[in-house]
Formats: structure tokens, sequence, C-alpha cells
């Protein structure tokens, strides 16, 4: 996953004018979820590529929109296993279906950007074994 120019130009033209192909549904309705987003991402002004205070929360917009894309895909395609499985566990114990993903994109941020920060490879098995514990 990188979060370079590139992908915030991406970011920036769906928020703009929306999905004109149909391969950016997935991003669309990430961005539906995340009004609180909206003011950031043609504002000059403002680097969404870096944590900025929004409402009472400090948060990196375009880290999140990635973490919901990768842990989204993750659920859907059942890969690995845990994740489809936790979602529906925290689901079924009454968690908001966004909350539950949030939880799960704390678990996969933290062990990506720490395996960034060490160079090293992101260790899937224990990815897993946290999802396991939610």
């Amino acid at each position: 996953m990188l979060f370079d120019e590139d992908i915030l130009e991406h970011v920036r033209l769906v928020a703009r004018e929306g999905d004109r192909s149909g391969e950016d549904r997935e991003l669309v309705e990430i961005l539906a979820m995340h009004p609180e987003f909206d003011s950031l991402w043609n504002d000059p002004s403002v680097d969404p590529s870096r944590p900025l205070e929004v409402g009472e929360t400090k948060v990196n917009p375009l880290v999140h929109v990635a973490l919901h894309l990768v842990v989204g895909r993750q659920i859907r395609q059942g890969v690995p296993a845990q994740a489809k499985k936790a979602y529906l566990h925290l689901v079924e114990r009454g968690e908001e279906p966004h909350e539950a993903l949030h939880r799960m994109m704390g678990c996969y941020g933290s062990l990506y950007f720490e395996s960034v920060r060490k160079n090293d490879s992101f260790d899937e098995s224990l990815y897993a074994r946290s999802l396991s514990l939610l």
C-alpha cells in the first residue's frame, strides 16, 4: 500500500467528480461514509496526506481511506479468512458495521506501520491472530 501524491490526486478527483468508470465505486462509498473529510480533499491550503484535526480526532484522511479499501477488500475476498470472521463476529456482537471496520483497520494499520518503521515484511499471521482477538 502506498500513500503517495498519485493516490492523493486520484482520491481528490473521485471526491470532486465521483466515479466515472465504475472502477471507483468502493472509493465513492468510503468517501460518502466520511463527509467530515469532504472539505479537505480539494482545499489547496490543506494536505490530507498528513495528520489533521477533524472534529475532536487527529486523523490522516488519506491513510484512513486507504485502510478502508484494504480491510474492506479483505472482508469481501475472505483473505485472510480471519478478516471476514472478525467482521461478522463484531457485527453480530452489536457493533455498527462502520465501527467494526474501524476496529479492524486499527489492527491492520498498527501492524502495517510498525513493519514499515522496522523495514520488515508485514506479518500476516500476527494480523490474523490480532483479528481473532477482536
